[in-house]
């Protein structure tokens, strides 16, 4: 059981079962909610978010602010 709770771009596409460029562009368009540390950094992804993304939803850091319809 994998119990890393922060992801680099090659471990959230392993994690997601995708390309890393798919992770990359996902973050880069707010799609994947991540973090870089400086302006064209790596990207850093919670599981939870990730989790989230593969299930097709938004996560959690996502969801604040929204106004509910």
């Amino acid at each position: 059981m994998n119990t890393r709770l922060w992801h680099n771009t090659a471990q959230a596409a392993e994690h997601a079962g995708c390309h890393t460029d798919t992770v990359r562009k996902a973050a880069e368009s707010g799609e994947l909610h991540g973090t870089q540390r400086k302006a064209k950094g790596r990207w850093r992804i919670h599981v939870d978010c990730l989790d989230a993304w593969c299930a097709g939803e938004q996560c959690a850091h996502q969801r604040v602010g929204q106004v509910a319809s």
